[in-house]
């Protein structure tokens, strides 16, 4: 395991933004992890983690501490109890792909969403009116001295939000519980799925996937209510993509980060985009659309 200093995080990350880490390490089990913790603590800095790099900005100045990435793992499948039980730092493809190939549902609507399953988990990953969280058992966690479980409801799931989010809990692994499912269906879902995402997120596009988070109906006032298309309505949720684009958000442009010309919530790095031009357009956005609709949009990203 190495240590490395002054380490360009931008590469890292599907945005393709960010500055340098004072350290930077990769780890690829359980026991890298609790060492590099420990190397951060002896140093008396502090440390951050991270797995995939969707869905994060990397700040563009120095990034201070130790950046751990988790990486790799293994996938442990038994079809006679439909369970799986993933490492962290598994990519979600991969498993989704595993499950499909076993004839266990549940994960089917996730495919073609990066990342990985430890970075699924804590953001509570979806699409198409599903969540990772539907089909978690328990979680193995780190909280920087020892192992802990977590049932499902102790990481107190809501909508692209859990617990381990917030806290300074390292996802080690997951249980997971599947459906039996037909394999040949199964694989034509994912497949017309990941076809309809490649339209939208094209090949080598730089962006950290869905801006913004969509708007549950339960949180949006009356009088918020009644300036928005109610055929815009979708499971109950409010597509921030759909208020973007009411207030003109395509093709605005701040620095090297454009909103994407075919949707609203994308936000892309034409070229030395700095997670400055980023937070600025992110503020304009919101300031519009709170003033239009009177809703205030969240971040789905996190800023790193």
């Amino acid at each position: 395991m190495i240590f490395k200093k002054s380490f360009k995080l931008g590469p890292l990350s599907t945005f393709k933004i960010g500055g340098r880490a004072d350290y930077f390490c990769r780890v690829w089990n359980e026991e890298e992890l609790k060492k590099a913790i420990s190397w951060a603590k002896q140093k008396k800095i502090s440390h951050r983690i991270f797995a995939g790099g969707s869905n994060i900005v990397f700040r563009d100045k120095k990034v201070k501490g130790l950046i751990v990435q988790i990486k790799g793992g293994h996938i442990r499948t038994n079809k006679r109890t439909r369970k799986m039980v993933v490492d962290a730092g598994v990519p979600l493809s991969e498993v989704i792909k595993k499950s499909i190939k076993a004839g266990l549902s549940g994960l089917e609507t996730l495919s073609g969403i990066p990342g990985t399953v430890g970075g699924a988990i804590v953001g509570n990953a979806g699409a198409y009116g599903h969540s990772v969280s539907e089909v978690v058992k328990k979680i193995e966690v780190f909280d920087g001295k020892k192992k802990r479980w977590f049932s499902k409801k102790d990481c107190r799931f809501a909508y692209r939000e859990s617990v381990l989010k917030h806290k300074p809990f390292v996802v080690l692994k997951v249980i997971l519980k599947l459906r039996k499912g037909n394999r040949k269906g199964l694989m034509r879902i994912s497949q017309k799925i990941i076809k309809t995402r490649l339209k939208k997120y094209k090949p080598g596009l730089k962006c950290p996937g869905s801006f913004f988070k969509n708007v549950l109906v339960k949180d949006v006032s009356k009088s918020s209510l009644a300036k928005i298309d109610r055929l815009k309505i979708i499971g109950g949720k409010v597509p921030a993509g759909y208020l973007l684009e009411e207030v003109g958000a395509k093709g605005m442009r701040v620095g090297g980060v454009e909103i994407a010309k075919f949707h609203g919530n994308l936000f892309v790095n034409k070229g030395k985009a700095k997670a400055a031009d980023v937070k600025k357009l992110a503020s304009i956005l919101k300031r519009k659309v709170k003033t239009r609709f009177g809703i205030k949009l969240e971040e789905e990203i996190r800023y790193f």
